[in-house]
């Protein structure tokens, strides 16, 4: 089980409220996510976890299978729906009025079932959910980000249940080894710096080296860099590969980010994204789980 989400959103929303006053151009994503955040976790999950031994889970790992990929999964219709509507009407009222008056129908009129999005994430191909939308006339990216933030309750849950089955496990790969996400952000946590990856999906984190892409695995120091935005100190940094020409946004932590705090990281570093772009790199974590 996942701890209370109280605290975890209590400092979620002071940091977006910070970010409204450091950096006021944000401060429409900032009203978004403070808006979205707190319905998240309104309720208590009824989403069973899927069942798998440890000895299923390391053999699926050691193949580099995602621990919930290809396992047959319920998640409780009513809770997601009640998460997607409360999403779209942010929607409406922060980014697009359009866009979220026909995110909220598509669900109302029961033209989309939730177990056909969380099975579509889970599966090889989760760039599916662009078709799917734009045949329901759909903005793609956005509802890629409604999908993603209807389904973290469900699957940080699922991530902290099945976190033990993964202990002492080395996982070396740039995609998420619960959900096969690709990473939000990064952490470099403790007094060590430890190199953490972060899954926007299901909160799971992973240890990898600190030289290392994980969008391509390149290793080479010399097409490996980073970046940094003046004022930010050593609090924030971008890690750039000259070979795949990707970025991944870190951050310096003493301790985990919670899930929530994970979502409001990804807001409050939007000015790394900007910073990256302007430097010609792209295919960040989140924007690979919206166009791959």
């Amino acid at each position: 089980m996942i701890d209370s989400p109280s605290k975890d959103l209590k400092e979620a929303l002071f940091q977006l409220s910070r970010l409204k006053k450091e950096r006021p151009a944000l401060t429409g994503p900032a009203d978004f996510f403070s808006d979205v955040l707190p319905g998240l976790f309104a309720e208590e999950s009824r989403d069973p976890v899927p069942g798998m031994t440890p000895e299923q889970a390391r053999a699926k790992l050691a193949d580099g299978i995602p621990l919930l990929r290809g396992e047959k999964v319920e998640i409780n219709q009513a809770q997601f729906q009640r998460r997607w509507l409360h999403i779209a009407a942010a929607v409406a009222r922060h980014q697009d009025k359009e866009a979220g008056q026909k995110l909220a129908v598509v669900f109302r009129k029961e033209q989309w079932d939730a177990q056909e999005i969380v099975n579509t994430v889970l599966s090889e191909s989760p760039h599916n959910l662009h078709s799917q939308a734009e045949s329901l006339g759909l903005p793609p990216d956005l509802t890629a980000t409604v999908v993603r933030l209807s389904l973290f309750p469900v699957l940080a849950e699922w991530n902290a249940d099945l976190a033990q089955l993964r202990a002492g496990v080395i996982w070396e790969r740039g995609y998420c080894p619960t959900c096969g996400s690709w990473p939000l952000l990064g952490e470099f946590r403790g007094l060590e710096q430890t190199r953490l990856l972060r899954c926007g999906f299901c909160a799971a984190e992973w240890k990898v080296p600190r030289l290392f892409c994980p969008y391509c695995e390149n290793r080479d120091h010399r097409s490996l860099g980073y970046l940094t935005v003046e004022g930010d100190g050593s609090k924030y940094r971008i890690d750039t590969c000259d070979s795949c020409r990707s970025y991944l946004k870190m951050l310096t932590t003493l301790s985990p980010l919670g899930g929530l705090q994970l979502l409001a990281a990804d807001v409050t570093t939007i000015h790394l994204d900007l910073a990256a772009a302007a430097k010609a790199y792209g295919a960040s974590g989140k924007e690979r789980q919206e166009n791959d």
